[in-house]
């Protein structure tokens, strides 16, 4: 691995390089006699009560029986983080799991299958990600991920949130809030510049505006971030690919968000907000390599008319608009309607063996209508609400050569549910809490499937499923600082059909199911420290895997462990903050696979962070995590183990008047990161090396 501070691109130094490092490993010693007597707006005082948004009802973080980390604008301002998925895995038991996708307590989000595996079967994802109230759709990989300018909060409920969002998230979900229109004047604007081990940049540019329309009615927001460049990953040729083809390691992505909000004074307690988003990604998206002989460590895709030879060039673009009308009954009742339409259109090719292209298109309707009371002087509240999903998935994936795989598909998914969540209060310190959700789901789904070239197959399937997913839990107040709690809650992800890759023959995979048990304590120590700690057992039914080709379903499995996360103002303007997983997983009954541990799933991670505050102008941090080994695949095969990597990231920041310079190096010691191993094509999928970013930002 390089590690010299040049630029093999150009041929010379890379001063982006140079000035970060520089400035991030003196700007501690310089500023260190000033941290003591400093003010910090940030300071202790600074900490305020926490809200929990994800179980669809407002809660006091302390009072939330889930496994929650909220991490809130401040922690996503710098740009650092690009993505939802790249700052969720600060959390405790939440890893990178490869193509931008995580895992959560062991249970992969990406679901059973994913790529071509993935439309084949028509698997479904075991993680929910919703943006201000839209659920983002899963087809395989992440093609488009969420961005988090002018994000307001993320959300990471860890264990299986079914009864508040149904299928797909009995792994957990992700709760992203951006941030609604304002009867004020706001502006702001950055540009920014990453640099990469291999020399590449990538810029971005980003704009916010905010205006009242209608003072005190009508109020208007358009955010807009976008990148170009080329990207971290090292490609190498193995005949002349990359001298005549296209550039593959060059992408671009734009996102748009416009919210307008309407108030009207004539109806007291009205609120209705109208969101429309389109985010475009054009480029590279993978990540696999396969420099294998050096266990991956140069991080190299070199390219070749072979099958684990090939690269993927994707465009993509996602259009949603959604509407939210609120209305406040003044009696602490109000009603909350959602409802969105979702068009995603996914197209890829391979190169430089073009033996695989898809279209997909992808419409979804989705309304979620529900009641949330909290009458004062009543020991009752909580939710209750109706659901509605309907889903049209259409794709093709053709193959320019006869002995590969090709398949036609059209389906169509409908969801309809009926769910809801009270707590009472039984005396001031005792809360009880009950809810369920009664979920129907049908699939129509019809495909033509030409394996390998043989004769055509038909896939028909025609499904229906009605489950019950209930939900019991308590909450103590020990003290005014200290909350124990616990609940016991049923997790769930459908079914599906798929036909084996090489000969076509149909079969049928179950639902999978799970209970989950669960105790948390949350204590606040005063303003200066703060500890929340979880133990959780998951008991899994027909957990579904990929094993052979084929999606199967694992008789009965297990996973349990414990979480800590805590913060800790050790001055008044130095925070530290820490968080670790332990867990173990077991396949209790599958055939020749009892006893093995479920992929994905290491036994611990383990992160450590500060950040230190000088005066109100200026602050410095890092964070360190590390992630245990854990296997590939569901046959626990010593060769396809990935993970045991340690990552570091630095950051600094400086404010002068209405412009803020951030400057950061993420995977500082340039560890090499192994996320999962493949072995039909033996390659790896690795995380992203050494970056040195620098962001300017203004605001008006």
């Amino acid at each position: 691995m390089n590690d010299q501070f040049t630029s093999p691109a150009f041929g010379k130094p890379s001063y982006l390089k140079w000035i970060i490092a520089s400035v991030l490993g003196t700007a501690p010693l310089f500023y260190a006699p000033l941290a003591v007597s400093a003010e910090n707006t940030n300071s202790v005082e600074a900490m305020d009560t926490i809200t929990v948004t994800g179980e669809k009802t407002n809660k006091d973080l302390k009072h939330t029986t889930t496994a929650v980390t909220v991490i809130d604008s401040d922690q996503l301002a710098n740009g650092q983080y690009k993505q939802i998925n790249d700052i969720v895995t600060l959390a405790p038991n939440v890893v990178s799991e490869g193509f931008g996708n995580i895992t959560i307590r062991g249970i992969s989000g990406t679901g059973a299958a994913t790529g071509q595996y993935a439309y084949l079967t028509g698997s479904r994802s075991r993680v929910a990600t919703i943006v201000d109230g839209v659920t983002q759709r899963w087809t395989g990989y992440s093609y488009s991920p969420s961005g988090l300018w002018d994000a307001k909060s993320v959300e990471v409920l860890r264990g299986p949130q079914s009864t508040s969002q149904g299928t797909n998230a009995i792994g957990g979900a992700l709760v992203q809030t951006t941030n609604d229109p304002t009867y004020e004047y706001e502006a702001a604007v950055r540009g920014g510049l990453e640099n990469y081990e291999n020399g590449n940049f990538k810029k971005n540019m980003a704009v916010m505006f905010n205006a009242p329309i209608i003072d005190n009615e009508l109020a208007w927001r358009v955010a807009v971030d976008g990148s170009t460049g080329e990207g971290w990953l090292n490609y190498a040729q193995n005949d002349d690919e990359l001298d005549t083809g296209p550039d593959v390691n060059d992408a671009k992505n734009l996102n748009v968000r416009s919210k307008l909000l309407w108030e009207p004074s004539a109806i007291p307690g009205l609120s209705a907000k109208l969101t429309y988003n389109y985010h475009k990604y054009k480029g590279e998206f993978l990540t696999w390599v396969n420099d294998s002989d050096d266990d991956y460590g140069s991080q190299t895709q070199t390219l070749a008319s072979t099958q684990n030879g090939n690269t993927r060039i994707q465009d993509t673009s996602i259009h949603t608009i959604a509407t939210d009308i609120n209305y406040d009954f003044d009696n602490g009742i109000s009603n909350l309607l959602h409802m969105d339409y979702q068009l995603d259109h996914i197209t890829f090719y391979q190169y430089p063996l073009n033996k695989t292209q898809l279209d997909n298109k992808l419409y979804t309707f989705t309304l979620d209508d529900r009641v949330n009371f909290a009458v004062p002087g009543s020991a009752w509240s909580g939710m209750t609400g109706l659901y509605f999903q309907h889903e049209k998935n259409n794709f093709t994936v053709d193959n320019a050569m006869s002995s590969y795989t090709s398949f036609d598909s059209s389906a169509k998914n409908q969801v309809s549910a009926i769910y809801g969540e009270a707590t009472y209060a039984l005396t001031p310190v005792w809360n009880l809490i009950g809810g369920g959700r009664l979920e129907h789901n049908t699939t129509d789904r019809d495909m033509v499937y030409n394996p390998r070239g043989t004769s055509a197959h038909d896939i028909d399937q025609d499904d229906s499923d009605t489950i019950f997913l209930p939900k019991v839990g308590m909450t103590y107040d020990v003290t005014d600082s200290t909350t124990v709690g616990g609940n016991i809650r049923r997790g769930y992800n459908a079914g599906g059909a798929g036909a084996t890759m090489s000969t076509g023959v149909y079969y049928q995979y179950s639902k999978e199911t799970v209970w989950a048990y669960e105790l948390t304590s949350k204590t606040q120590f005063g303003n200066r420290a703060s500890l929340a700690t979880n133990l959780f057992y998951n008991d899994y039914s027909d957990y579904q895997a990929q094993s052979n080709s084929i999606i199967t379903n694992v008789d009965s499995s297990h996973t349990y462990g414990i979480e800590l996360e805590g913060t800790y103002w050790a001055t008044d303007n130095l925070m530290l903050r820490t968080g670790a997983g332990l867990m173990n997983s077991k396949i209790d009954n599958n055939n020749a696979g009892d006893g093995d541990e479920l992929p994905y799933a290491p036994h611990t991670n383990v992160s450590v962070g500060f950040t230190q505050y000088i005066g109100e102008n200026f602050s410095f941090g890092a964070d360190a995590k590390y992630v245990g080994e854990y296997y590939s695949d569901l046959d626990n095969d010593s060769d396809y183990k990935a993970g045991d990597y340690m990552t570091a990231d630095a950051r600094l920041s400086y404010t002068w008047g209405d412009l803020t310079i951030d400057s950061y190096i993420k995977n500082l010691a340039n560890a090499d990161i192994i996320l999962l191993k493949s072995s039909s094509p033996v390659r790896a999928s690795v995380g992203q090396t050494r970056t040195y970013g620098l962001n300017l930002t203004y605001k008006m």
